[in-house]
């Protein structure tokens, strides 16, 4: 037992020393870092194009004076391009139909907007007038049309308000 432990030992110490070294290596390479010459231990007008590699330098590094200095005159314009493909057909002739339709108290009512001739529905909203009991809206497969549905649970009559948004759709 004794002699396997002591094997095992010697063949652990290499990579210690190993590490050892590496460690020292690196706690001594922060010295290097002090050696770095900075801007106000170089002389003026010292440092010229051979010194200072192509590519190193952006606008950033110079000053906004000097960048200005280095832009020229505008050029000439360029020939037109061609002509573009024709636009997707579009929506014209926007209108809003408004129909109502009166609801008796504690119970249910319908109204039906319809767009004129030509024209889709492209989008529909109720209300009842007087209360903030919901309504539903319903808009024709045919798209010429939205009917809204409401319960007034009110005592009194309401009034079922839908506005129908109408377009010709090309």
């Amino acid at each position: 037992m004794l002699r396997t432990t002591l094997s095992t030992a010697r063949r652990g110490l290499p990579t210690i020393a190993i590490a050892g070294a590496l460690v020292f290596a690196s706690a001594t390479s922060g010295a290097t870092a002090a050696l770095v010459i900075t801007g106000k231990q170089i002389k003026d007008n010292s440092i010229t194009t051979k010194d200072i590699k192509n590519g190193s330098l952006t606008t950033k590094d110079l000053k906004s004076s000097t960048v200005s200095a280095l832009q020229g005159a505008t050029g000439p314009a360029g020939a037109p391009g061609a002509v573009g493909a024709p636009g997707a057909p579009g929506v014209s002739g926007y209108q809003i139909v408004t129909a109502t339709a009166g609801v008796a108290p504690d119970s249910g009512g319908e109204v039906t907007g319809s767009c004129p001739a030509g024209k889709k529905v492209l989008s529909a909203a109720a209300e009842l007038a007087n209360s903030y009991d919901g309504t539903a809206v319903d808009i024709d497969l045919s798209a010429t049309k939205a009917t809204a549905y409401a319960y007034n649970y009110d005592n009194t009559a309401d009034t079922l308000v839908i506005d129908v948004i109408c377009a010709v759709v090309s």
